[in-house]
């Protein structure tokens, strides 16, 4: 799903380089409660002349490689969970019926019930004309998931596994690539690669929420070019060239309309269709003056802990991938909710 993911251990060898050159200051909170045991985010873990860090300050320098672990250990968890739930359903009506568990699902294939939630247009022995006949692999795995199904409608199963904290990072939000007004409640900043297909798709995405939300939100472009995508650095710099002449989102919708894998773009063609002084672009472009300011989004996109491109952070909340609009919906209006009624 994600396109130019760095591993998690290259993530942390990169954050774990800028806490060493001395990055302590990425805001928000991060994990409240550990394991019973765990050292608080008030401990002490580093010693240097007459100061001190704290596992708190240490963690808030890897929130968002630190979420995405732990994002990974809660799906598992929820995994696993389903799994055992599964199992102990399968054995104790197994129990219940004196029979073993492929007897069950034996029984199980006759049933008008276990067709109907399995999707069959008869149960799976009469379909098979004997009722000698044993169930083949793709039968039983059908036969068996059917039949969970309905065991767990009868147990009224609920899932109560913590939910995950998302951490909440300063992310900067100055520039003039924005849309919406300041004082608009909810602020995505988006980190993004105009040559990611992922970012291509979350532009309609967004337009769709400004649609929804209209001044409720402003969105803030910051550039994060992947390593294994040459053409993306210029085409950066040459969006920040056009927004010179107030143009920086036409050419931005142009530049990942025009998107094609593999290849660059022609700047100065694009340039031309929406009308751009050609002097005035073509000399930002020959300059490279905006190169030091896209570096400066990638160093801040590496500070927050940024592998891959979309990243968003929705008032600090981290958002990765090309999510559905219902992903970003959700969380909106859940901080639209915290809002104070004015």
């Amino acid at each position: 799903m994600l396109k130019q993911t760095i591993s998690v251990r290259t993530a942390l060898a990169l954050c774990l380089t800028v806490l060493a050159a001395g990055v302590f200051s990425s805001g928000g909170h991060f994990r409240a409660k550990g394991p019973e045991g765990a050292p608080g985010s008030n401990s002490i873990v580093a010693t240097f002349g007459n100061r001190s860090l704290t596992l708190g300050e240490v963690e808030k320098t890897l929130a968002l490689p630190l979420y995405a672990l732990d994002t990974q250990r809660h799906q598992m968890l929820q995994q696993a969970t389903q799994r055992l739930i599964d199992e102990r359903l399968l054995e104790e009506e197994a129990a219940s019926k004196g029979v073993p568990l492929s007897r069950l699902l034996e029984d199980a294939s006759e049933s008008e019930t276990i067709a109907k939630i399995a999707n069959l247009p008869a149960p799976v022995k009469r379909l098979a004309g004997s009722q000698t006949t044993a169930l083949d692999a793709q039968e039983q795995a059908r036969i068996r998931q059917a039949l969970i199904v309905s065991l767990r409608r009868k147990a009224d199963v609920r899932m109560t596994l913590p939910k995950l904290e998302m951490p909440v990072l300063e992310v900067e939000a100055d520039g003039d690539r924005r849309l919406g007004p300041d004082r608009a409640p909810i602020t995505i900043v988006e980190f993004s690669d105009f040559q990611c297909p992922y970012c291509q798709q979350s532009v309609v995405i967004l337009k769709e929420l400004r649609q929804l939300y209209g001044d409720r939100i402003r969105l803030i472009y910051r550039d994060y070019p992947g390593p294994n995508h040459p053409y993306a650095p210029q085409a950066a710099v040459a969006a920040r060239c056009a927004g010179e002449q107030g143009k920086f989102w036409e050419y931005h919708d142009l530049l990942f309309d025009r998107q094609s894998s593999g290849k660059g773009w022609d700047f100065v063609s694009l340039s031309k269709e929406l009308g751009l002084q050609q002097s005035v672009f073509e000399g930002c472009l020959s300059s490279g003056r905006f190169r030091e300011q896209m570096t400066k989004d990638l160093q801040d996109g590496l500070k927050l802990g940024v592998t891959s491109t979309p990243t968003f952070f929705l008032n600090g909340r981290p958002l990765v991938g090309a999510q559905p609009l219902a992903n970003f919906q959700a969380l909106i209006n859940t901080l639209l909710a915290q809002q104070p009624l004015s």
